[in-house]
């Protein structure tokens, strides 16, 4: 309780530092870092406390990895900083239970297959 005797609101922040989610860490273990428009999705495999403690933080990731999502997107999400986000990711990856989406460069891309997933893309709206 604060020295006011006072318990502060809900919207008052965070309690615990954004660091101490992270274990200290302020780089992904790997140390690739994710775009923020990168998608990331769930492999299938459960993720497990075999070679890390994992946080509530990496169970939420998880669970809304179940559908395509962009690391932006988990950020706001979560409502923790991008920095966070990218090395609690980084762990699950190493896990094996979220992988991250590549997207072919547009140069390699044949041009129906642009055409379609922009016909594709109206169409979702």
């Amino acid at each position: 309780m604060p020295p006011s005797g006072r318990w502060r609101p809900r919207g008052s922040g965070p309690v615990v530092r954004p660091y101490a989610v992270t274990g200290g860490r302020t780089e992904p273990s790997d140390g690739e870092v994710l775009d923020l428009l990168a998608f990331v999705v769930a492999t299938g495999a459960v993720p497990t406390d075999d070679h890390h403690q994992l946080s509530p933080e990496h169970h939420r990731i998880f669970r809304m990895c179940q559908q395509q999502i962009t690391v932006a997107d988990l950020a706001a999400g979560t409502s923790l900083p991008i920095g966070v986000v990218r090395v609690l990711l980084a762990d699950l990856i190493a896990q094996g239970t979220i992988t991250v989406v590549r997207q072919h460069p547009a140069a390699e891309r044949n041009p129906t297959d642009v055409l379609q997933e922009i016909l594709n893309g109206l169409r979702a709206l």
